[in-house]
C-alpha cells in the first residue's frame, strides 16, 4: 500500500448553517448502484448516490469550482498546492481536515475487487506533504497540468470511520458517513436508499428534509410513477413519452446534452474466439477471432448508419460524435469524420477479409445503463446482419453485465463512457494498453493497445504547454479512431422528468442528483 509523507496536522473547528423549509423529494434511478463504497466502482450511478453523502474536494461543473478544497495552485512544475475548507464536519462531527484527504488517497488504489477504480485520479500524486491541517501539497515527479481535474473525480472519507471498513461497510450504512448534503439513512440494496438532510452542511442546508432514490428500471414504469404522483423526479425519460409528460398539466421534462460517448467495444487482444461468440454459417466456432483483422472491424462500422440511429432509437437523444468524447470537449479532433454509412463497401470489406460467406456472432449489452440501450443494440445487429455478420444479442442488467465484461467473459459490446475532463482522461481510461494496478486503461474491456497512444497520453499528462497538449490528444485520438477496435456511435443527450411542484437543472455529467432539483415555489 502507498503511503504518503505527512508534516504536520492540527485539528479543525465546524461550522454550522440554518434549517431549510422542510419538503421530501422523492426520485427514480433507471438503475441500480453495483455499490455505494464511494471507491468500490467508478461509475455514474454510483457516483450519482455517492455524491449525496460524499464531497469532493474540486467540483467539476462548468468548470473547476471548490468544494472541500477552497483553493488549488501550482507552485512549481511538480508541486501542487491545495487549500481546504475550514469549519467543515462529518455526519458524525468529527472534523474535516488534511488527515482525511491523505486517508482517501492512499484507499484509492488500494480498494480489493475493485472492477473499474479511481487509482488513475491519484497515480500523478507520488508524495503528499501536509503544511498544516488545511493546507497540502502534492508533489509529482513529472508536471500534472490536470491534476486538479483528477481531484475532482472523487469523493472524500472520513479517516477515523474508514480505517479498518471494507466495502462491506458502506454497504450496510456503517461507514456512509460523509460531508455532504445529505446523511445516509438506511437502503434495501437495488431497491431504495433513504437519505435526511444535512442540517450542516457547510454549503448551506438543502430544501428536501428527506430524499428517497427508488430503482425504477423500466422507463414506462418510471413514467407512470411520475404521472401517479408517486415520484417526483425521474431520470432517462423514454423518448416518447416526453411529449406526453410536456403535454400533462402535472409534469414538465427537463433536457440537455451530456458528457457521455456511447461506442462499440471489440475483443481485439485474443486471436482465438471467446466462448464460442464467433461462428460460421453451419453454427461452428471460428478457428480465429474476426475481429484480429482491421478490415472486419471497420466493415463494423460503416455499417453503421448513425443519424437514422439517433432518429429512430433514441428519438433524437444524441449528437453525432466521430470521438471518443463528445464535440466540444478539449482534446476533440474536429479532423476526424464522422464513419459514412456505406453497407456495400463494407461488404467486401468482410469478403476482402477472408469471409465471403459471412459469419456469426454475439452481441452484449446492457439494459439499464445506456439510454435506449436494447434498441440500439438492435439496430447494430440489423445492420451488421445486413452485410453478412449475422448478429445475435444477449442483453441484461448493468449489475450482472459489469461484472462480466471486466473479466472479459464478451468479445463484441455496447458500453459508454463519461469525460470527467478532457480527451485525455477518456483515452487513459477506455483506450490505453489496460495496466489496472496503475489505473491505466481501467474501463478497456476490448483490451485495444497501440504503443504510440499510449505514449502520447503518457506525454499530454506530463505536458504544460496547452497546445502541444491538444496536439498529442488529437494525434492520440486519430490513432485510436483509425484502428478501429473502439467505435464511437454518439454523444447522449438526456431527459429528466418532474412533477409540476419540483424544478431540475440538467447538467453534463448525467447524474441525477437532488441538489440539482429545487421546490418550484
Amino acid at each position: 500500500m502507498r503511503r504518503f509523507l505527512i508534516t504536520a496536522g492540527v485539528a479543525a473547528a465546524a461550522a454550522l448553517s440554518g434549517p431549510a423549509s422542510a419538503a421530501d423529494l422523492k426520485m427514480a434511478f433507471a438503475q441500480a448502484p453495483t455499490s455505494i463504497d464511494p471507491h468500490f466502482h467508478n461509475s455514474g450511478t454510483n457516483s450519482a448516490l455517492i455524491r449525496h453523502v460524499f464531497d469532493p474536494l474540486i467540483i467539476n461543473q462548468n468548470g473547476l469550482q471548490p468544494g472541500l478544497a477552497t483553493s488549488w495552485k501550482a507552485i512549481s512544475d511538480t508541486v501542487w498546492e491545495i487549500k481546504l475548507r475550514e469549519g467543515v464536519t462529518f455526519h458524525d462531527g468529527s472534523p474535516f481536515d488534511a488527515a482525511d484527504v491523505v486517508f482517501t488517497i492512499e484507499r484509492l488504489p488500494n480498494v480489493p475487487d475493485s472492477p473499474s477504480s479511481y487509482a488513475s485520479s491519484v497515480q500523478p500524486i507520488k508524495e503528499i506533504e501536509v503544511v498544516d491541517s488545511h493546507t497540502l501539497r502534492f508533489v509529482t515527479d513529472k508536471p500534472s497540468p490536470v491534476l486538479p481535474n483528477k481531484l475532482a473525480e472523487f469523493t472524500i472519507v472520513s479517516d477515523e470511520v474508514g480505517k479498518g471498513a471494507a466495502t462491506a461497510d458502506y454497504t450496510t450504512g456503517k461507514a456512509m458517513v460523509g460531508t455532504g448534503p445529505y446523511r445516509f439513512v438506511s437502503s434495501r440494496a437495488s431497491e431504495s436508499y433513504k437519505l435526511a438532510r444535512n442540517e450542516s452542511y457547510w454549503g448551506g442546508a438543502e430544501p428536501w428534509e428527506t430524499v428517497e432514490i427508488r430503482i425504477v428500471e423500466s422507463g414506462p414504469a418510471r413514467t407512470a410513477a411520475l404521472l401517479s404522483g408517486e415520484l417526483d423526479l425521474i431520470e432517462r425519460v423514454p423518448s416518447n413519452d416526453v411529449p406526453r409528460l410536456n403535454d400533462n398539466a402535472s409534469t414538465s421534462v427537463h433536457s440537455g446534452p451530456t458528457n457521455r460517448v456511447v461506442f462499440v467495444s471489440l475483443d481485439v487482444q485474443r486471436d482465438a474466439v471467446q466462448e464460442n461468440y464467433a461462428r460460421d454459417g453451419d453454427g461452428n466456432p471460428l478457428a480465429k477471432n474476426p475481429m484480429m483483422d482491421k478490415r472486419v472491424r471497420q466493415a463494423l462500422s460503416m455499417a453503421i448508419p448513425r443519424e437514422a440511429l439517433i432518429e429512430r432509437a433514441l428519438g433524437g437523444d444524441g449528437v453525432l460524435s466521430s470521438n471518443l468524447v463528445p464535440p466540444g470537449f478539449f482534446g476533440y479532433n474536429t479532423d476526424i469524420p464522422v464513419e459514412t454509412y456505406d453497407p456495400e463497401g463494407a461488404k467486401k470489406l468482410i469478403a476482402e477479409a477472408g469471409y465471403p460467406d459471412g459469419f456469426e456472432i454475439t452481441f452484449h449489452a446492457s439494459t439499464d445503463r445506456i439510454a435506449y440501450a436494447p434498441q440500439v443494440a438492435q439496430v447494430l445487429a440489423q445492420s451488421w446482419t445486413r452485410i453478412g455478420v449475422k448478429t445475435s444479442l444477449e442483453t441484461m442488467p448493468h449489475s450482472v453485465y459489469i461484472p462480466k465484461t471486466n473479466a472479459f467473459e464478451y468479445a463484441y459490446m455496447l458500453h459508454s463512457w463519461g469525460t470527467a475532463s478532457d480527451a485525455g482522461y477518456t483515452l487513459n481510461g477506455i483506450a490505453v494498453t489496460r495496466d489496472k494496478p496503475n489505473g491505466k486503461g481501467p474501463s478497456n474491456r476490448g483490451r485495444y493497445s497501440n504503443p504510440d497512444v499510449d505514449r502520447m497520453i503518457a506525454e499530454a499528462q506530463t505536458t504544460l504547454d496547452t497546445d502541444k497538449r491538444e496536439k498529442l490528444l488529437h494525434d492520440a485520438m486519430s490513432i485510436t479512431i483509425g484502428d478501429y477496435g473502439i467505435i464511437p456511435l454518439y454523444a447522449q443527450k438526456a431527459s429528466w422528468g418532474t412533477s409540476n411542484g419540483t424544478v431540475y437543472t440538467p447538467a453534463v455529467d448525467l447524474m441525477t442528483l437532488a441538489m440539482r432539483a429545487k421546490p418550484a415555489n
